[in-house]
Order: structure tokens, then sequence, then C-alpha cells
């Protein structure tokens, strides 16, 4: 019995040190990147860089790019509170709502007349219906919120896009419905087809979208909601000639991550050599003189020029508020057109933590 006691006391102190051990163990938190310089991956194969087939994912905190085929999916399928699906606006994906709820009932005459695209040599206002709200506002998505209803929600017809010299592919006729799991039913065929495929496409809160391929299902696209601030990428943007808004295709677009709260603030100052001073000097007290900027596009092109052919902007640089409230300062150091030395799809980048 003696024995047996000291076996149970022995066993006691052991569980007792285990236990305090494991309660002082110390928790690892990785300190967020204090920069680099980093060149975007951008041409996905044997492309002009203007055209450069990959959209490129940017963690700053993470020195990390994630390249994606902009051809690789077609829609997004929000994972918030909302139920919301996205065109690919990175290869000028068109569509038009239609007013049957049968895929059934829609054939080839339901696309007579329709281009759902736009022209770069006449682009005109009217052809803005046809692709997502280019500021990217949720509520005004060309595929409307998804009802609760099976018969509200109606029949699309989808130009999967021709964005930068992307080959032409069969048009699609969609419907989505809600699933019973909480997430959507995407129902799809050929226009000319008389049957139609179904994929179940769940939400998932770490992501702002699942991506939905017609070819390949479900793939990742993006990466979760909380590892980018920024996404390089040719994309459908807007632009105004005289005659009001249009949209018009861009090459070298920087959109940030808007759903998650990065803000970007703009610097611009009289020549480069000035900017590059104030870049080299802006510190954690100068962040409280910019001005924040919660648009998608607040990037956009204006980093860059390419008429008259003079490449990266260096009278400028850009604060950035990360997805984790971190503050880095963003240059853009060359891209490839004139003489500023880089290579066009593969833009090169510093960005420094501000402290």
């Amino acid at each position: 019995m003696l024995s047996f006691q000291k076996i149970v006391i022995l066993a006691a102190v052991v569980l007792g040190f285990t236990a305090c051990k494991k309660d002082t163990d110390p928790v690892f938190i990785i300190p967020p990147s204090t920069g680099a310089e980093i060149k975007l991956n951008g041409i996905a194969g044997t492309e002009s860089g203007a055209i450069a087939g990959n959209a490129v994912y940017i963690d700053l905190s993470g020195d990390r790019q994630t390249a994606v085929l902009r051809a690789g999916w077609d829609l997004g399928f929000y994972s918030g509170a909302d139920f919301r699906v996205i065109l690919n606006n990175s290869t000028a994906a068109g569509a038009k709502l239609l007013t049957q709820n049968s895929l059934t009932a829609v054939g080839a005459t339901d696309t007579i007349g329709l281009t759902l695209a736009t022209s770069q040599f006449n682009p005109l206002p009217e052809h803005l219906h046809y692709f997502d709200d280019i500021a990217g506002d949720l509520t005004k998505t060309v595929i409307p919120a998804i009802s609760e209803t099976d018969a509200d929600n109606k029949v699309i017809i989808l130009n999967r896009g021709t964005g930068g010299s992307i080959a032409a592919r069969p048009w699609i006729k969609l419907r989505v419905l809600r699933n019973a799991a909480g997430g959507y039913t995407l129902q799809y065929a050929g226009i000319q087809e008389t049957s139609f495929k179904t994929i179940q496409i769940p939400k998932d809160a770490a992501y702002h979208f699942k991506f939905v391929s017609f070819e390949n299902g479900i793939i990742e696209a993006q990466p979760e909601k909380e590892k980018w601030d920024l996404v390089w990428s040719y994309s459908v943007y807007e632009a105004n000639f005289g005659a009001g808004p249009v949209p018009y295709n861009f090459s070298d677009l920087i959109a940030a991550n808007y759903l998650s709260g990065v803000t970007v603030s703009t610097k611009i100052y009289a020549s480069a050599a000035i900017a590059l001073d104030a870049y080299n000097a802006f510190n954690k007290d100068s962040t409280a003189l910019s001005v924040p900027s919660t648009k998608r596009w607040a990037m956009g092109s204006g980093w860059r020029s390419t008429q008259p052919a003079t490449g990266a902007r260096l009278d400028r640089f850009y604060i950035i508020k990360d997805v984790s409230g971190n503050y880095y300062k963003f240059k853009c150091l060359s891209m490839g057109i004139g003489n500023d030395g880089g290579t066009r799809g593969k833009p090169m980048f510093k960005y420094d933590l501000i402290k």
C-alpha cells in the first residue's frame, strides 16, 4: 500500500509540474516586417508586361506576395453578412440581369445585340452598367443581392471577359440561390445548353470571397482577408475623356484592401529628390499630417505614368495603414517604362515600417 501511495504522490507532482509548465509557456508573436524591396511577379508566361496575366497581392507586414492568374476565376461569393456575387473585374467580365428565373428558358436569342464589354477605342457611358461598381461598392453589383426567395433570383448572362488579351471564352448563363447551409448554390451552363451544372459554395469568415472557376470549381484566388494589403493588376477601371465617366481597361493598377480597413495617404512633392528626402525623414509623428483615404483605388494608376513614357512617378510615395494597424511608407522604384531600368509587369517597390 505504501508503494502505491508513493506512486500516486509522484504522479500528482509530475502532473502539477506539467500543468505549471504549460501555464508559463511563452506565446511567440511574430513582429511585423520592418520593410523590404519587392519585385512583383506579374508576368504569368510569355505575355507582354502591359497585359500581365497575374494579379499580385501584397502583405506588407508578412513580406509576402501572392500571384494569382487573372483568368483563373469567374465569380466571387461574398462571405460577409450579405449575399453578394462579384464579377471578375481583372478580366473585364460583363453581365446582364434577365427577367427569366429558369435557365432552360434562356438561349442564344437572349444574347442578340449584347456585347457585355467595353471598347478601348470608343468606350461609352452606357457600358458602365455591364460591370460591377468600379469603386467596389458591394450594394452595386450587376448580380443583385441573392434573395431567400428562389423565384426572385433571375438568370444572368455572363461574358467572362477578354481584358488584357485574354482569349475569348464561351458565354455562360447562370443563376445563384441561397442554400440551406447558409451559403450559395450556383447553377450554370453554356448559353445553348439545355442542362446545367450545380456547385455549392460555403461562406468562410477567413476570406472576403470564395471564388469559383467554371473549369475548376471552388478555388483560392485571393489570400485570407487579414493577409493582404494591396493588389496590383490589370483591371477594368473608370476614365473620363470629356463625355462623362466610361469603363476603360488599365494596366498596372493598385487597389487597397478597403474591405479590411486598409487606408492610403498620398504624399506628392515638387521633385524626385525632394520626395526621396521626405520619404527618408518620414516618421511616426509625420503620420498625423497625412490624410488617409479608405477608397479602393486610392493609389490606382497615380503611382506611374505612361504618357509620356516616364515610368514610375518618383515625386511621390504613399502611407499605408495595413490590416493590423501598422503604418508603412511605400514607393515604386521602377516599372519598366522609359529609362527607369525596370521590367514592365514586374515593378519594383520599396516599403518601410514607420516606427
